[in-house]
């Protein structure tokens, strides 16, 4: 059974990216626009949650952590993608994600989620 990404981005272009890359890859995608629509599945549990920053309706930052809070989620692992220029500041706010600045090379992309959803295996 593919592994399930959920993706919140609020870039058409780059959902279609990643669900031509990762789709390829064997992995099944959910994309979401806005926060609202992402809330609105938060009874499925994803296998990895791939997560923008900057979003229209909230922040992604926020989402994290909430995520991070829940004990039915706190062990799916989170990536943030964002062009945010502090780094060191999305991190410390959303402890336990990995984050990759935009632009970003789609190989480092995919190797990030392959090793993330290899470590929550174990």
């Amino acid at each position: 059974m593919p592994k399930l990404i959920f993706i919140l981005e609020d870039n058409q272009d780059l959902i279609e990216l990643y669900e031509l890359i990762l789709e390829e890859e064997d992995y099944q995608i959910s994309a979401f626009c806005t926060i609202k629509a992402f809330l609105e599945h938060s009874t499925e549990i994803p296998d990895l949650y791939l997560l923008d920053v900057m979003l229209p309706d909230g922040d992604g930052v926020e989402i994290c952590r909430e995520l991070k809070k829940n004990p039915l989620t706190q062990n799916i692992p989170v990536i943030m993608i964002s062009a945010h220029s502090d780094i060191a500041d999305v991190k410390r706010q959303c402890p336990g994600s990995d984050f990759i600045a935009k632009p970003f090379d789609i190989g480092h992309l995919s190797g990030q989620i392959a090793k993330r959803l290899s470590e929550n295996r174990s």
